[in-house]
C-alpha cells in the first residue's frame, strides 16, 4: 500500500473529553463511536473486544490503538479512523491510556497504518497536539500527516 492510500484514510471521529472506567467500556464507546460514524456495521465492537483480548492494542506513551480481528473485515463500511481522548486515563492492562486512535480498515492496510500511527510517537509536537488540543480540526490534520 502507498502513503497516498493511508493520506486519504477518513478520520471519521475525534472525540475529546470521554469517560471510561475501563478499557472494555472504552472499546464499547470506540465501536458504537464507529457504528455512528458509518465506519462498520454493528458487531464490529465485538470484534474491538475479541481482538483486545487476544493482546493488548497499548502502544505506549499512554496511547492505544484498538482495531478489529481481520475476519471480520465484511463489517467494514467506510475505512477511517477515530479518535478518542478520555477525561482521566483508562487502565489498559497494566498501563494507562489517554488516547485512543481507532482503526477500522481491511488487514492489508493495517500494518501500514499502525507504522504511521507509532511514527506519531517520534514527534513530540504531534503528540502534543493530539493531548492538549481543543480543535478536532488540528487533530484530524496530524493524524493525516502521520
Amino acid at each position: 500500500m502507498t502513503n497516498e492510500k493511508v493520506l486519504s484514510l477518513s478520520v471519521r471521529s475525534v472525540e475529546l473529553g470521554v469517560r471510561a472506567a475501563t478499557r472494555w467500556e472504552a472499546l464499547a464507546h470506540i465501536g458504537k463511536t464507529l457504528e455512528t460514524s458509518g465506519s462498520v456495521h454493528t458487531g464490529y465492537r465485538d470484534s474491538l473486544h475479541a481482538r483486545e483480548r487476544r493482546a493488548s492494542t497499548y502502544l505506549g506513551h499512554g496511547m492505544a490503538v484498538p482495531h478489529g480481528l481481520h475476519v471480520h473485515d465484511y463489517l467494514l463500511v467506510n475505512p477511517g479512523l477515530a479518535f478518542t481522548r478520555f477525561t482521566t486515563p483508562v487502565p489498559w492492562d497494566g498501563e494507562r491510556v489517554s488516547l485512543c486512535i481507532a482503526i477500522a480498515a481491511p488487514a492489508a492496510e493495517h500494518v501500514e497504518i499502525l507504522c504511521r500511527i507509532t511514527a506519531l510517537l517520534v514527534h513530540p509536537t504531534h503528540l502534543d497536539v493530539l493531548r492538549a488540543s481543543e480543535d478536532p480540526g488540528e487533530i484530524t490534520r496530524i493524524l493525516r500527516e502521520a
